[in-house]
């Protein structure tokens, strides 16, 4: 296989690298995942928002609809929403490899499994052959040259596929490689962020549970710096998770043997998949250096409040994209890839810094404090103004009013 015609290389078959592919229109793209299936290790709760399912392009694999969320603090309760459909209930497996398969419709663009990329970070300019490699034919584009833009060194890629290795220098390097990021890693872009381990297990034979609703628990006791959830997935089945800093998986077992509400919700249930996962809160300093961007995960394009990635992801792929393909097809410099780092912090850069002002709060306050938010919002009979304003997408609209009403109680 010839890997030096590719002009793009996307290290990450996931939907945020699948839909950065798919919006690349010009040139020669590869995807490559390490594993030996799209969608597999299943690593998400598969919890998708209306606007959310828009953004992915409507793909295939929903189990289920919701129209709100049961929440519970360790001694009180609140139920939000209405009869309108908040969210999708998706087998991530479907859904992913439906989003790969619509990527793939376009002809530059190819994908291989089982291959593993690692970013060269020695790979200046030193023969005719790497400039040919990273500037192709078009003979304008040595102006990058005397414009001095390529000082620093440009990355390169080792890519290893069945056993053999091949080091290559594409114009442009994505990494769309997870929460953990090798790729931005290599490149010494500083990753100081919040890292949560999460852990879930999918349940059959779950009788007790409302299918039309999402269960979310605050109690210190049980999980001490995220939530824990039940999502109803249809058919008997739930998939039931936590995120938190330390001792996931002893800390999940404890909810669902001991929590009064989870353990009869759960009485007859029977574990048929477990998963487990990193989730990044907080984004990167840059998420573009040289002819390496960063997207989804990668990048901590993450709703800190709720860890769901989907709906930035989808969203920063289809910025990512878009600026790769202009960069391509027009005798820009590399400075332009920036643009991508302007835009996607434009869309949403806003809401993940209140969540993470808002999360620093959460994390602050005990049972005690969670259970008076609670008795509070019941008290003053906010549950409706919650259902007209509040925003899966969007939770500050309706959670800066909300606090500065509890706090002036």
């Amino acid at each position: 296989m010839d890997f030096e015609k590719y002009d793009v290389v996307i290290v990450g078959g996931g939907p945020a690298g699948c839909i950065t592919g798919e919006h690349i229109k010009h040139g020669k793209v590869l995807i490559i995942e390490e594993h030996q299936e799209i969608g597999v290790p299943l690593q998400c709760a598969g919890l998708v928002s209306k606007k959310g399912v828009e953004e992915l392009g409507n793909p295939k694999g929903c189990v289920n609809t919701v129209r709100g969320a049961h929440i519970y603090s360790k001694n009180n309760q609140i139920t939000v929403g209405n009869e309108e459909i908040r969210a999708y209930v998706f087998e991530r497996k479907i859904m992913d490899k439906d989003i790969a398969i619509r990527t793939l419709k376009n002809k530059n663009v190819h994908l291989l499994l089982k291959t593993h990329g690692e970013l060269l970070v020695d790979g200046k300019l030193k023969d005719n052959k790497l400039i040919n490699n990273i500037l192709g034919d078009k003979k304008l584009n040595l102006n990058f040259l005397k414009n001095g833009n390529y000082n620093n060194d440009i990355y390169g890629l080792s890519i290893k596929h069945f056993n053999k290795e091949h080091n290559i220098f594409p114009k442009i390097i994505i990494g769309a490689d997870g929460a953990r990021s090798c790729l931005g890693k290599s490149a010494k872009i500083p990753m100081k962020r919040e890292i949560l381990s999460g852990v879930q297990i999918e349940m059959a034979n779950v009788s007790n549970i409302d299918d039309d609703f999402v269960y979310v628990f605050y109690d210190k006791n049980y999980c001490k710096d995220f939530f824990i959830w039940i999502i109803p997935m249809g058919k008997d089945r739930a998939r039931v998770g936590l995120c938190d800093s330390e001792n996931t998986y002893s800390k999940l077992l404890n909810f669902i043997y001991n929590h009064p509400v989870a353990s009869e919700i759960l009485k007859n249930a029977i574990p048929i998949e477990f998963s487990v996962g990193a989730l990044p809160i907080g984004y990167l300093k840059t998420t573009v250096k040289n002819n390496l961007m960063l997207v989804g995960d990668a990048a901590g394009q993450v709703k800190p409040l709720s860890g769901g990635g989907l709906y930035y992801g989808a969203k920063s792929a289809k910025i990512c994209g878009k600026i790769a393909d202009e960069y391509l097809t027009n005798d820009y410099n590399l400075n332009y890839l920036k643009n991508y780092e302007t835009l996607w912090r434009n869309e949403i850069g806003s809401e993940i810094d209140f969540g993470l002002k808002f999360r620093k709060i959460l994390k602050r306050m005990d049972n005690k404090s969670i259970d008076m938010l609670l008795e509070f919002i019941i008290q003053n009979n906010l549950l409706n103004i919650i259902n007209e304003k509040g925003d899966m997408d969007t939770p500050s609209i309706i959670i800066k009013d909300l606090f500065k009403k509890f706090f002036k109680k």
